[in-house]
């Protein structure tokens, strides 16, 4: 059965208009989890507890006794009554893990393709982090589509995702947004994964909206990847 936990919030925070960064404190409470699972979150005492991914790694939880997640607001700017008036030093009550969108043991002798939608990125980082972590020496490649430019997550670690993963990061926006933007435009197309398949077929992971997921895995089928090679989490409920 998952852990039900009761953990004092470490760190919340802004990084983007629509999104909301939570760290939770394990205060070295013994715990253990795989990249790409999720947990239930809610203020302590509420009843009501919603699905996250996991932002961090377990090799990043092991060095800091940290779990971070990345959190999508709705469209007034809040996160619900679960996690209404949240802040630093506030009690979360926390169960989990839960999931099967992991990765595989051993790792593969191939490039790794991870493919986010919005706050799909979440357990995709994770994912990404942990790999590094347990020595995977193949390019791991990210291509992530937001609405706009003030939405991407991750800014400054998607700056230096060649430097730690050997792979192309390639960012895409669907609409304008207050800030410049002079990269790619447009949904996640054959073009943009076509050069990232190699020789050797990649174990790609996609999370995001479903419509995009099953976009992607349509494309992705057609340039010659198959289904054995594809793992998707089509976005929790309130991720």
């Amino acid at each position: 059965m998952p852990d039900a936990l009761t953990l004092a919030v470490r760190t919340f925070n802004a990084p983007t208009p629509t999104t909301r960064r939570l760290v939770l404190d394990l205060a070295g409470t013994p715990f253990t989890y795989q990249a790409g699972q999720a947990a239930l979150i809610g203020l302590h005492g509420h009843r009501e507890r919603r699905p996250y991914s996991f932002a961090s790694a377990p090799a990043d939880t092991s060095s800091d006794g940290g779990l971070e997640f990345l959190l999508r607001t709705d469209p007034g700017g809040g996160l619900g009554r679960h996690l209404d008036a949240i802040a630093p030093g506030a009690r979360v009550d926390f169960e989990g893990p839960f999931g099967t969108f992991l990765l595989p043991d051993p790792l593969p002798e191939a490039a790794l393709i991870f493919v986010a939608g919005g706050t799909g990125l979440a357990p995709l980082r994770s994912l990404a982090r942990q790999a590094a972590a347990r020595g995977h020496r193949w390019p791991r490649h990210l291509v992530y589509s937001v609405c706009s430019p003030d939405d991407l997550a991750y800014a400054e670690e998607l700056e230096t995702w060649t430097d730690v993963h050997g792979g192309q990061a390639h960012i895409t926006v669907t609409r304008a947004g207050d800030r410049p933007w002079s990269g790619q435009r447009g949904r996640i197309d054959a073009t943009a994964l076509q050069r990232l398949i190699g020789q050797r077929l990649p174990l790609c992971f996609l999370c995001g909206p479903p419509p995009m997921v099953e976009a992607v895995a349509a494309v992705l089928s057609h340039l010659g990847v198959p289904a054995d090679h594809l793992l998707s989490e089509q976005g929790l409920p309130a991720m």
